[in-house]
Formats: C-alpha cells, sequence, structure tokens
C-alpha cells in the first residue's frame, strides 16, 4: 500500500515538473498568432494604404502592401518587412500609437512583402522563401526549404522597382525580417548587401540547417549604413542547436566594419520570441528615421 502510495506521489510530481517544464519553454519561445490584426482607424488617418499581388518567375503570387504617409511622408526612405500579412498592421498600428503620444517628424513608406494566404504567417511558403539550400545529408532533417535566392530576386528584381519607379529611389531602404525572415535578412546581408542601406535581424532562426551556410569570419563586399540584430531576453537559452549565436556573429561583423558602431546587438529585456516583434520593429523605424 505504501509502495503504491509513493509511486503515485513520484507521478504527480514528474507530471508537475513536466507540466512547469512545457509552461516555461512556451514563455521562452512565444510563437506569434495566426490571427491578423486589424488596421486601426488611427494608422488609416496617417496612411493611404494600397495592396497589389505580384507573380515570381515560378509562378508563385504575393501580397504586396503599401503604406504612404499622408501628412509627413518621406519619399527617400522606404521600411520594406517579411511576413507581410502578419507585421504591416502591426507595424501600423504601432506608429498610430506612437504618433498619439510622441509625433513624428517624418514617416517613410512602408512596404509588407506577404505570402499569398489568408494566415498571418504562411509556414509552407515561409520555410521555402526564407531558408537556403541544404546540402543532401540535412534535407531530411530539414524539409521544405530551398527557395531563399529566387526569393531574394524576387524582392531586389521586382518589389524594389516597383517602388522605385512609383516615388523614386529612395536613399534609405530598411530590410526587416523575424525568426525565418531573421534569417533571410541575414543571408542578403552576406551575399547581396548592398540591396539594401540598413538591415533589422530579429530573432534569426540560426538553428535551420545547422546555420551550414555561415562561416566565420565573416567576408562582405559592402557594409551597409546600418546592421541591427535583436533577440528576447527569455529566448536567449530556448533557441535550438546552432552553429553560431547571434552575437558571435555581430562580433565578427563589428572586427571587419569600418564603423563598427554601425552594427549593433539589442537584446529585448522581459520579451520572448513572439513579445519582441513589435520591439523590434520599432527600433528599425526609428533608426530608419534618423
Amino acid at each position: 500500500m505504501r509502495v503504491g502510495c509513493t509511486i503515485k506521489r513520484a507521478l504527480m510530481r514528474i507530471c508537475k515538473i513536466t507540466i512547469l517544464i512545457v509552461l516555461l519553454c512556451s514563455s521562452a519561445f512565444g510563437a506569434p498568432s495566426q490571427e491578423i490584426s486589424p488596421i486601426t482607424q488611427e494608422a488609416k488617418a496617417l496612411f493611404a494604404i494600397e495592396s497589389i499581388r505580384l507573380q515570381n518567375t515560378q509562378g508563385r503570387f504575393y501580397n504586396i502592401y503599401i503604406a504612404i504617409p499622408k501628412h509627413k511622408k518621406d519619399k527617400t526612405s522606404v521600411f520594406y518587412m517579411l511576413d507581410g500579412n502578419a507585421f504591416f498592421p502591426l507595424l501600423l498600428n504601432e506608429i498610430a500609437k506612437k504618433e498619439s503620444t510622441q509625433p513624428f517628424q517624418s514617416l517613410p513608406i512602408i512596404v509588407g512583402i506577404g505570402h499569398d494566404s489568408t494566415l498571418a504567417f504562411d509556414r509552407a511558403s515561409r520555410t521555402y522563401d526564407y531558408t537556403p539550400l541544404l546540402s543532401k545529408e540535412l534535407r531530411d532533417s530539414f524539409s521544405g526549404g530551398g527557395g531563399i535566392n529566387i526569393f531574394l530576386d524576387f524582392i531586389t528584381q521586382k518589389v524594389q522597382p516597383l517602388i522605385h519607379k512609383r516615388f523614386g529611389i529612395p536613399h534609405k531602404e530598411l530590410l526587416f525580417g523575424h525568426s525565418f525572415g531573421g534569417l533571410f535578412v541575414l543571408y542578403t546581408l552576406l551575399h547581396k548587401p548592398r540591396s539594401f542601406s540598413h538591415y533589422v535581424c530579429a530573432s534569426p532562426s540560426l538553428w535551420w540547417g545547422e546555420g551550414k551556410f555561415i562561416t566565420l569570419p565573416l567576408e562582405i563586399t559592402h557594409y551597409p549604413d546600418s546592421i541591427i540584430s535583436t533577440r528576447g531576453s527569455l529566448e536567449a537559452n530556448s533557441q535550438r542547436q546552432a552553429k553560431y549565436k547571434i552575437e558571435e556573429i555581430v562580433q565578427a561583423l563589428q572586427k571587419s566594419a569600418p564603423n563598427p558602431k554601425s552594427i549593433v546587438f539589442v537584446e529585448l529585456m522581459g520579451q520572448n520570441h513572439g513579445s519582441s516583434i513589435p520591439y523590434a520593429l520599432n527600433l528599425g523605424l526609428d533608426t530608419l528615421m534618423q
């Protein structure tokens, strides 16, 4: 009888510990919601908002969202973001909230690049578009990727020319990406650094493909005006095994940069993988408008 009670108590303790671990991991990772936030009336009062569908060379369609400031327009600055279905309304709403207490002197044109889906995040499409082609031995463990160069060409050969033709060639262009999108931003920086003047690499999924597409020391043919990498403090110990941490990559970039101060790592205190997104977006906006 005592043995049975002892086993029962032990099992209950194990269950409690398991639940606690799950809750802690969930808190640390904090996956973003699949619901698309509506754009507030306050944001609509600040921006004229348009959307078009563009097709890439493979016949895949994308939603391109464009927000043009109505009164404080700065045509010389463009803020491009991946996962546009989710982050385009999020940033506009963040700007509207900030405008009510700390009015902006000027605002950039904002461009959201989203997948042709009703979801905030089309997991299969973003995995393909945002990740590099892997060697055969890694494809079983990391399946569904490999379209990063096709998607990068789509942005630089179709999306950017569309914006340039419409508004003129800007002096400053920022690319923002989070998670797999952050990985894409880093890849763009390493392989086509002249594509943008500012980069925001938020919580990049460096574990993908065991980080084999990164080799230290880094060699970049051109250093842009600004490189910002961010991560929520609560996700620091929850990330999957990666070849390098984002801090190591930032340090490697700083060592070879003509202006090391233009490359920064920001740890967003008290934030997890999902909750860090608006803070990273605001950081990118503030940097672009300096």
